[in-house]
């Protein structure tokens, strides 16, 4: 079979360079990026709720408990991007000492994320009001408003029962994209963990 003039094979190929050519004409194309400026290293939100499990002592937590230090150690060395909010800090000042000594430590290697707050309450009241996070669990409410708000990729927490499960990142997201917010993604430490093959 013949196209203009040339074999199928040899048209498709021609086409393809030609393809290629205008692409890099109008900018670098991913295939010419360098593999360095193609990565992209998600951003982490930490809720209050991981940084707890450190000091849980509890045996049926144990791998929870490993999970969570290993995540520090990456975050801390570099291999994952991670922040938080005031929200976490106003958790960690209601907890009685030493263990709130202990808990303000973990921040230091943690980046507070910006956002403007008054954005940030707006939208913690819509995930309240739709129900998307029961309003006795406010400040949870607002992690998940300041991670949507700071551009976080996932939401890191250890609290299954209104945060850390499918239901609710199904509903965040709808809320989001109604909203005109990103997708945020809501996962576990384990989830999350950096693995190398």
């Amino acid at each position: 079979m013949q196209i203009d003039g040339l074999d199928w094979m040899d048209w498709l190929h021609k086409m393809r360079a030609e393809n290629a050519r205008l692409r890099r004409e109008k900018g670098i194309s991913v295939a010419d990026a360098p593999a360095e400026q193609t990565r992209h290293r998600p951003l982490l939100y930490l809720e209050t709720s991981v940084f707890g499990f450190c000091f849980d002592e509890n045996p049926r937590n144990a791998l929870r408990r490993e999970a969570v230090v290993a995540l520090l150690n990456q975050i801390r060395l570099g291999i994952l991007e991670a922040g938080t909010s005031p929200v976490t800090f106003h958790e960690f000042d209601n907890a009685a000492e030493p263990l709130r000594s202990s808990l303000m430590a973990f921040l230091d290697d943690v980046r507070m994320l910006p956002a403007d707050d008054d954005e940030v309450e707006r939208l913690a009241a819509v995930y309240i009001r739709e129900q998307v996070i029961p309003e006795r669990y406010a400040d949870d409410a607002r992690h998940v408003a300041y991670a949507t708000v700071c551009k976080a990729d996932v939401l890191v927490s250890l609290n299954l029962r209104h945060l850390a499960n499918e239901l609710t990142e199904r509903k965040v997201a709808a809320v989001n994209l109604r909203e005109g917010y990103q997708v945020l993604r809501i996962k576990t430490p384990e989830e999350v963990l950096s693995y190398e093959d």
